[in-house]
C-alpha cells in the first residue's frame, strides 16, 4: 500500500504512519503500517496499532505527500493505492454526481470510494516536509 495525505515517517531506515496527539514535547508516536513487518523492537500494542514515541530529531524524514488527480472529469484526493485500487475522496460540489458515480457517504460528511488507479488522470502529489521545517525551527 502507498499512503498518501498522511504524515509518514521514517526512522531507523523503516516507513511508518506518525501522530503527534499527546506526544511529549519533541516527539512523535510512530505507527506500525499493517501491511509490512518491522525488524525493531520496543514497540507497545494499543487497540489494533503498534506503535512507539520517538523523538523527532531522531527521524530520517518526515513529511506528508498530498496526492490529488481527477476521475471522471472531477476532483479527488488520494489516500492510498494498493493493488491498482486507489482509495479516494471527492473534492467536488455536486451530492448528485458523487451518488451517481457510486461513491459512498452524504453531503455534510462527504463521499469517498475505491475506484481503478489506471482511470486517475492529472495526479499530482505535492511532499510537505514536516522535518525540515521542525529542524529550522529548533536550529542550534
Amino acid at each position: 500500500m502507498t499512503w498518501f495525505n498522511q504524515e509518514m515517517a521514517v526512522y531507523r531506515g523503516e516507513t511508518f504512519r506518525t501522530s503527534r496527539s499527546e506526544a511529549v514535547a519533541g516527539h512523535v508516536w510512530v505507527i506500525q503500517l499493517r501491511d509490512r513487518a518491522y525488524a525493531q523492537d520496543g514497540f507497545e500494542q494499543l487497540g489494533d496499532v503498534r506503535l512507539k514515541q520517538v523523538p523527532v530529531a531522531e527521524l530520517d524524514a518526515w513529511y506528508r505527500d498530498r496526492m490529488t488527480a481527477t476521475w471522471r472529469g472531477q476532483p479527488f484526493a488520494v489516500s492510498g493505492v494498493h493493488a491498482d485500487r486507489a482509495s479516494v475522496e471527492y473534492l467536488g460540489r455536486s451530492p448528485s454526481w458523487a451518488r451517481s458515480n457510486g461513491l459512498e457517504g452524504n453531503q455534510r460528511d462527504g463521499f469517498c470510494g475505491k475506484v481503478n488507479s489506471d482511470e486517475l488522470t492529472d495526479v499530482q502529489v505535492e511532499r510537505i516536509d514536516h522535518l525540515a521545517r521542525w529542524r529550522e525551527k529548533h536550529a542550534g
